[in-house]
């Protein structure tokens, strides 16, 4: 199976120099929606259109799926 990461994001707002406190108030997500993004939880792909937006860059730039390890049978 795989997971949901969103360490592009994370790079992306290095790169543009914004935190996430920046990136809450830009796109008027709640601080449960932002908090999911160092937890590796999904989200609303409303949300990550939002953020698409606010940092002016393509889904790719935000998340990236990652084969989860932990998964009993994985290789």
């Amino acid at each position: 199976m795989k997971t949901i990461s969103y360490l592009p994001l994370e790079f992306e707002l290095k790169r543009q120099r914004m935190t996430k406190t920046t990136l809450k108030k830009l796109t008027k997500l709640s601080s449960a929606t932002i908090s999911k993004i160092s937890k590796n939880e999904e989200m609303s792909l409303t949300a990550i259109k939002k953020i698409a937006e606010v940092l002016n860059c393509n889904i790719e730039n935000i998340i990236q799926f990652e084969i989860d390890t932990n998964e009993k049978g994985s290789i």
